[in-house]
C-alpha cells in the first residue's frame, strides 16, 4: 500500500512538472497557490455515484468514494461535481425517486453527503444535485395516491379513470393542451378489468383507425396465414393471429382468447414502433368503435372502473402533476418538491441538474419555460434566503432535436445542455473538417442570447444517457484527446462525463450499463461494478486504462485533459473570454481567439490526419500557453500535427 501511495504521488509531481506552460513573461495567475484561490474554469464533472468510487469493498460507488478522491478531481480543475440521482430509489440510477428527502442508504448517509459537501467546499468545488421533476417512482406518495381519493397526494400524479375520454377534453393538465404527449403511456394502477375470456368478433378499419369488439356465439374461425395484412397480438406475448380482408383497409376475425392484459393490433406480423396501433389508455365498449394510434399505443383493455396514471419513460416512472402550467408554483406537488429542494440547498449545495424538462408539460415547449421560470426563482428565493452570494446555478436537460427548439428554455433557466455542440464536433472530427466548428459555435451563443443575455452555455462531450465520446470516434486516442482539448478551450462551462479524461468508450445498444463504466482507480483490483450488474467491458478496463497507469504517461488522454483543464484555470481568457472566430486558411484547422478583460488568447486545432501548415501575420506564436502533439512555429507560421492543439498568448 506504501509503495502505491509513493508511485502515485511521484507520478503527480511528474505530470505537474512536464505539463507547466511555457510563460516566459510571467504572464497569467499561479495554478490555485492557495485553497481559497478562485477557480476559473466552470468544469464540471459528472459523476455516476454507484459506478464511480467505492469505499467499503460492497461493489457498490458511494459518496465516502467521491470524497476520498476529490484531490483526483481537483487536480482535474473540477470547480463542481455533478451526482447521478442519490435520493432514495429502488433503482441502480436512481431516477425513479421513492423519497425526495433522504439519500439512498446503497450510497450513503446524509453525514456522508454533508462531509462530502464540506470538504468539496474546501476545495473550492461544488455539489449539483441531479433533481428528477418529471416524475417520480412508485413510492409513498404513488401509493397513497392511487389508493385513496382522500390522498394529500391525489394530486400529485396524472390520473384518470377515462384517459381517452379527458385528454379529448383537454382535462390532462400534464398535456398543456395537446391531444398527443408524443411520448409515454397511460398504465392501469388499480382496479379495471384488463382482460377478457371468450368468443369475440374484432373488425378493425384502418381508413377510420377504429377497432370495434363484438361478443359473440357465431363460430370461431382459424387465423389467416395468407399473407394477412393485420394482425391481432393477446394473451402471452406470442399469441397473435392474422385477420381476414373484408373490405379495402378493414380486416376482420372471430376467435376465442384468454388474455389478463388486453389486446393490441398490428398492421405488421411484428411488435414494431409505428405499425403498433393501441388506444390512449381506455377500454373499449362491446360494438363501439374504439379509435386506435400508433403512437401511444396503450394496451386495448375491456372494461371495469379503475384508475389510470401517465408516465412519460417508464410505468416505474409515473408523471408527477403540477396542474396548469401558468400557476404550477400554487400546486401542491410544486410545493412539496421545492420544500425538498430547500433542505438540499439549506445544507449546502450549490446547484441542481434537472433531469427530463422538456417533458414535464409533454415536449411543449411555452408550458415546460413557464414552469422552469416558477422553479428557478423558488429555488433562488431559497438560496438567497441563506446568504449564499450570487444565483444558484441550474442546468437543464432540454434535450430537442436541435438548439432552435432547445433555444427558448433559456428563458427559464440560466444554463442549457448543449447537446449540438457535442454533435456539431463528432461530426467535423470524424469529417477533419475543423474551419467552420467556431462560427458553428457562435452561431449557437447567437441563438440562445435571444432568449437570456446571460445565458450559461453548458457544453459537453457525451454522457450517461449517449453512446460514448470514445465510440462516436472509433476508439481513436488521439482524437479523444483533441475531443477534451477543444471542450476545454470553448466558450461556455465544460462537463466531464465520468471516464471521458480516460478515453473510455462503449455503446448503449446492449444496455444504458455499458456506457456508465465503473472508474478503473489502479493497475489491478475490483471496480465498483455491483450496481450495474456486472454488466462491464471489462475487455476495456485494461491496466493502461487505470487512473494510476494514466497519471504516469504525459501522453495519455488523463494528461491531456489534466494540461489544458490546468490552463483554463489559469487564463481568465480561455475561462471566461468571448470566442471570435479567425478565419482558416486550412479547411482541417479550427482557429479563434479568446478575450477577456484584457488578455486574449488564439486557440488552434488540427481535425485532420496530416499536419497543417497556416499563416498568420497578425498573430504571435512565442508564447506557448499549452500544447499538444507536434506543433512548431516559424515567425508567422504555424505547423499543427495531425490532430494537435495550441493556445498561444496574444
Amino acid at each position: 500500500m506504501r509503495r502505491s501511495i509513493f508511485l502515485l504521488a511521484t507520478s503527480l509531481v511528474f505530470i505537474a512538472n512536464c505539463c507547466k506552460p511555457d510563460n516566459p513573461d510571467g504572464t497569467g495567475e499561479a495554478w490555485r497557490n492557495a485553497a481559497s484561490q478562485e477557480k476559473l474554469s466552470g468544469i464540471t464533472y459528472q459523476i455516476n455515484v454507484y459506478s464511480f468510487a467505492d469505499s467499503d469493498g460492497d461493489g457498490w460507488g458511494d459518496l465516502k468514494g467521491i470524497t476520498q478522491h476529490l484531490d483526483y478531481l481537483d487536480e482535474l480543475g473540477a470547480t463542481a461535481l455533478w451526482l447521478s440521482p442519490i435520493q432514495s430509489s429502488d433503482s441502480y440510477h436512481g431516477y425513479n425517486v421513492l423519497d425526495y428527502y433522504t439519500i439512498n442508504s446503497r450510497l450513503g448517509t446524509e453525514a456522508d453527503f454533508r462531509d462530502l459537501i464540506d470538504k468539496a467546499k474546501q476545495r473550492n468545488i461544488g455539489i449539483y444535485m441531479d433533481y428528477v421533476l418529471n416524475h417520480s417512482g412508485q413510492g409513498a406518495w404513488f401509493r397513497s395516491a392511487i389508493n385513496s381519493e382522500d390522498s394529500p397526494y391525489r394530486s400529485f400524479y396524472v390520473l384518470s379513470s377515462n384517459p381517452t375520454a379527458d385528454v379529448a377534453a383537454g382535462k390532462i393538465d400534464n398535456y398543456a393542451g395537446a391531444t398527443n404527449p408524443g411520448m409515454g403511456a397511460w398504465h392501469l394502477a388499480k382496479g379495471g378489468n384488463l382482460g377478457y375470456k371468450g368468443r369475440l368478433h374484432f373488425k378493425v378499419d384502418i381508413n377510420a383507425k377504429t377497432v370495434t369488439v363484438t361478443e359473440t356465439t357465431e363460430a370461431a374461425q382459424n387465423p389467416n396465414t395468407n399473407s394477412p395484412k393485420c394482425w391481432l397480438w393477446y394473451g402471452s406475448i406470442s399469441q397473435h393471429c392474422g385477420l381476414y380482408t373484408t373490405a379495402s383497409n378493414v380486416y376482420e376475425i372471430t376467435i376465442d382468447i384468454d388474455t389478463s392484459w388486453g389486446f393490441i393490433v398490428c398492421t405488421s406480423n411484428n411488435w414494431a414502433y409505428g405499425t403498433k396501433y393501441g388506444g390512449d389508455g381506455g377500454s373499449i365498449t362491446f360494438g363501439q368503435p374504439f379509435k386506435l394510434n400508433n403512437s401511444t399505443a396503450a394496451d386495448i383493455t375491456f372494461g371495469g372502473d379503475g384508475i389510470w396514471f401517465f408516465g412519460s419513460f417508464d410505468k416505474s416512472m409515473p408523471d408527477l402533476n403540477y396542474g396548469p402550467y401558468a400557476t404550477a408554483a400554487t400546486s401542491p406537488a410544486f410545493k412539496e418538491l421545492a420544500n425538498s429542494a430547500g433542505k438540499w440547498i439549506d445544507m449546502g449545495i450549490a446547484g441542481l441538474r434537472l433531469d427530463a424538462v422538456a417533458w414535464i408539460y409533454q415536449n411543449q415547449t411555452k408550458a415546460n419555460v413557464s414552469f422552469l421560470k416558477q422553479w428557478y426563482d423558488r429555488c433562488n428565493t431559497e438560496w438567497k434566503a441563506r446568504g449564499n452570494r450570487g444565483d444558484i446555478y441550474m442546468v437543464g436537460e432540454a434535450w430537442c432535436d436541435n438548439a432552435e427548439q432547445m433555444a427558448p428554455y433559456y428563458e427559464g433557466l440560466p444554463s442549457n445542455f448543449n447537446f449540438y455542440y457535442w454533435w456539431t464536433l463528432k461530426d467535423r472530427l470524424n469529417k477533419g473538417k475543423g474551419d467552420d466548428f467556431a462560427r458553428t459555435v457562435l452561431y449557437f451563443h447567437n441563438l440562445f442570447r435571444r432568449y437570456r443575455s446571460d445565458f450559461i452555455d453548458a457544453i459537453k462531450l457525451s454522457n450517461h444517457d449517449e453512446d460514448r465520446a470514445g465510440s462516436d470516434l472509433n476508439r481513436d486516442q488521439a482524437k479523444m484527446k483533441l475531443a477534451g482539448a477543444v471542450l476545454l478551450t470553448s466558450p461556455g462551462k465544460p462537463f466531464i462525463y465520468q471516464g471521458e479524461e480516460l478515453g473510455y468508450w462503449g455503446r448503449k445498444d446492449k444496455g444504458d450499463e455499458y456506457i456508465r463504466t465503473p472508474i478503473k482507480w489502479n493497475r489491478s483490483g475490483a471496480v465498483p461494478s455491483a450496481g450495474l450488474g456486472g454488466k462491464v467491458d471489462n475487455a476495456m478496463l485494461t491496466e493502461d486504462m487505470s487512473v494510476e497507469a494514466q497519471l504516469g504517461d504525459a501522453t495519455s488522454v488523463l494528461s491531456v485533459y489534466r494540461r489544458f483543464a490546468k490552463a483554463r484555470n489559469e487564463w481568465k481568457a480561455l475561462a471566461k473570454g468571448e470566442m471570435e472566430e479567425i478565419s482558416s486558411p486550412k479547411s482541417s484547422v479550427a482557429l479563434w481567439t479568446m478575450s477577456y478583460e484584457g488578455q486574449t488568447v488564439l486557440v488552434a486545432h488540427n481535425f485532420g490526419s496530416s499536419s497543417a501548415t497556416i499563416s498568420l501575420e497578425n498573430f504571435k506564436f512565442d508564447k506557448t500557453i499549452v500544447s499538444n502533439y507536434a506543433v512548431s512555429v516559424n515567425d508567422t507560421d504555424l505547423t499543427l500535427g495531425p490532430y494537435a492543439s495550441a493556445v498561444y498568448l496574444q
